[in-house]
């Protein structure tokens, strides 16, 4: 997801990613200061992905995680097949205020030198608004485990890496019929992952993709005896 997601995030991230302070009469720095920026994104990445997973893992312990899984499989395949029923240009007061905090933040950062500042920038740049950011985090609250639900988040931020790496190095470098080919390709993936949570929320055994739900764990012990 995030490596196929990379060319959305180029187009979203991308004017930071060229706005950054590098260093450019050393290029040691440079380097180290791009790659900061990076891990500053994945971190918050991972952060956030260990929020969602312990709310994850609430409703598993309630005994709801295969519904849950169902529900979000669901939103993912409609999101991509419905997109229309899903936009809102209303954003919740709060949520406005936040956003426009990260946004004077990062407009702080990125006037400052020094590798701090190259990763706090990373590190704010993970809190703005992204759908292709709010797809990974439904995958990961379905997963039910904190520490997994963090490293899916971890994993994600590293496959848009390779992209954004560049990118700040290079400036806009992939041609538009490479990058719409990519586009287009991330809402089949998107279905496919939401067709893999449905399939595990439905537990009917198949094998790394739908383990048996208890119900019927217990139905095939009972059988055996």
């Amino acid at each position: 997801m995030g490596l196929l997601g990379s060319l959305h995030c180029a187009g979203m991230c991308g004017p930071i990613a060229l706005a950054l302070p590098f260093n450019q009469e050393n290029k040691t720095l440079q380097l180290t200061g791009n790659v900061l920026y990076q891990m500053g994104r994945i971190t918050t990445y991972g952060v956030i992905g260990l929020l969602f997973g312990f709310i994850g893992r609430g409703f598993s312990l309630a005994g709801i995680q295969q519904p849950l899984s169902i529900a979000l499989g669901t939103i993912m395949i409609l999101i991509v097949l419905l997109p229309r029923m899903f936009n809102t240009h209303s954003t919740p007061s709060i949520l406005s205020k936040f956003i426009l905090q990260i946004k004077q933040k990062l407009g702080f950062f990125l006037q400052k030198r020094g590798l701090f500042a190259l990763y706090t920038t990373g590190f704010l740049n993970g809190f703005l608004p992204c759908g292709l950011v709010y797809m990974a985090l439904l995958a990961a609250l379905g997963i039910g485990s904190p520490l997994e639900s963090s490293f899916f988040m971890i994993f994600f931020g590293v496959g848009t890496f390779p992209m954004m790496f560049a990118i700040a190095f290079t400036g806009n470098f992939i041609s538009v019929k490479w990058r719409n080919l990519f586009n287009k390709a991330v809402p089949y993936f998107v279905v496919l992952l939401g067709i893999v949570f449905i399939l595990r929320g439905l537990g009917i055994g198949i094998k790394y993709i739908s383990p048996p739900s208890k119900s019927l764990q217990i139905n095939q012990v009972e059988q055996c005896h």
